[in-house]
């Protein structure tokens, strides 16, 4: 966990609960393990779920893993493969009473789900969603501690702590400890409670370095959705067909491209927990070459980097003029083979030349400033991704407010946003001639990501560019870089 600043949180005095866009208030239970013995089956409940599309069957389980990497990556890493090991998630969905998944049979017998939002029914769209994350047929099988919650439990009391004084953040000493959140929701507050929310949700990612993976809508003419598609940190995830909601957000600073991300699957309830599971597993890979000395591997920002690089480009991938990100494919199809490979392959510095085809890199900018990076390529090569990630920052401390109307004191956690801008460039260098290949220089998107078809033999410069003219923020920022090049097709 990373700390900006200290923040005097008092006695969480309650300023008024704002959020009434799914179902009003914050109810639920203290945190409680249920034993799955305890849990009976019943009837499903209606689900809190993205809109339904008219659309075919979804593809099959063999045909997810192959398609996203999946199977490639254990062929090749054998014993080595990542499982999810001593990852913990929190899966966010549905009401109060019907939010968990059926837990009957030996599937789940490695994982103790707790049930944050009290006493529940299965659901059977939180059985779906679950069962494509964890047990044993799950992608991420080694995962052990899984927290169930409501959507409403998530914003309020559980964790965001919206409407108080408190920060969203659990407290240090909690059992509560999730490191990926999977959200198969969406919510349409209005614009003010909205931004408020995802204020909360960028912090709880940019403080505590969890990974957010939450849905956008069904259908192709659905606007990106407020909650929490439109959140600056998470990663937003659409379906590889195309028909899910897109384009760009429209509120909080309007304009940004989502989704970042597609997975195969008719329904985005459903290709969210596909990138979950594939999160979780490039956190450990991570956290081992944390243990390796490479301490910022496991930063979020490295990882929805390495996510976005190591995408693959489905046909009709194409982003429009001024937008990083195509606007309903994102950065492509989620690969998990890529993505490890690019984490793997181990970091490099600004100023070094990049030696191997795939990696990533983690530095501060300071404004004004440029982090290069030399590549000499010996052949020619096939395509190749760039990708640059940062985090939105927001304030997070407590203050003393006066009312207008009756002079009362009001404490009030500060939500106030700040955010760099930075630029990504490719040059290519013929002796003492250079010119720009590509670039990528969105004003209001805090990813940039570039995409060539080849490259051919030569040298090249990669720029990560941070022009004062266009953002005067004097503080120092962390940026993510990765990279994938793939070998010439024969």
């Amino acid at each position: 966990m990373r700390k900006r600043l200290k923040s005097r949180v008092g006695q969480g005095l309650l300023l008024g609960v704002f959020f009434t866009g799914l179902a009003g208030g914050w109810p639920g239970e203290a945190f409680r393990t249920v034993p799955q013995a305890a849990l009976a089956q019943t009837q499903d409940p209606q689900a809190q779920s993205p809109t339904p599309p008219t659309s075919a069957a979804p593809p099959s389980r063999r045909i997810i893993r192959e398609v996203i990497g999946y199977d490639t990556a254990a062929d090749r890493l054998g014993r080595n493969m990542p499982t999810g090991h001593g990852i913990p998630f929190a899966h966010v969905e549905g009401v109060p009473g019907k939010y968990r998944p059926d837990l009957t049979g030996p599937v789940y017998d490695a994982v103790a789900f707790s049930l944050r939002s009290g006493e529940s029914n299965p659901s059977a769209h939180a059985s779906q969603t679950a069962r494509i994350i964890y047990g044993s047929k799950g992608l991420a099988p080694g995962v052990e501690v899984v927290h169930c919650m409501t959507s409403n439990d998530f914003i309020g009391k559980l964790v965001l702590n919206a409407g108080t004084v408190a920060p969203p953040v659990p407290p240090a000493d909690s059992p509560f400890n999730p490191r990926v959140y999977s959200h198969s929701w969406i919510g349409e507050p209005p614009q003010l409670q909205a931004a408020m929310v995802l204020r909360r949700v960028d912090f709880l990612v940019d403080t505590h370095d969890v990974i957010m993976c939450v849905g956008v809508n069904n259908g192709r003419d659905t606007p990106v959705p407020a909650l929490l598609g439109s959140a600056y940190n998470a990663i937003a995830v659409g379906s590889t067909s195309g028909q899910s909601s897109g384009g760009v957000t429209s509120l909080d600073l309007p304009g940004r491209s989502k989704p970042d991300l597609v997975a195969p699957h008719g329904q985005t309830s459903y290709t969210t927990p596909v990138v979950s599971g594939v999160a979780a597993l490039l956190l450990e890979q991570a956290d081992r070459l944390v243990a390796a000395g490479h301490p910022t591997a496991n930063r979020a920002e490295v990882i929805k980097a390495a996510l976005l690089s190591g995408a693959t480009k489905p046909e009709g991938w194409e982003p429009l003029p001024g937008q990083p990100l195509d606007n309903h494919l994102g950065a492509g199809v989620v690969h998990l083979d890529r993505s490890l490979r690019i984490l793997a392959a181990g970091p490099a510095n600004p100023g070094e030349q990049i030696k191997r085809l795939a990696g990533w890199s983690f530095p501060t900018v300071k404004q004004d400033a440029t982090a290069s990076y030399r590549l000499k390529l010996p052949i020619d090569t096939g395509p190749a991704s760039f990708t640059i990630t940062w985090h939105r920052r927001i304030d997070g401390r407590v203050a003393i407010a006066t009312r207008k109307d009756t002079q009362e004191k009001l404490a009030v956690w500060l939500d106030g946003a700040r955010i760099a801008d930075l630029d990504l460039r490719l040059i290519s260098i013929d002796g003492d001639q250079e010119s720009v290949l590509a670039e990528s220089t969105s004003r209001v998107d805090n990813v940039e990501h570039i995409h060539v078809p080849s490259l051919a033999k030569g040298e090249y410069r990669l720029e990560i560019v941070r022009d004062p003219a266009h953002n005067e923020l004097e503080e120092d920022w962390d940026v993510a870089l990765a990279w994938v090049i793939d070998k010439p097709v024969k």
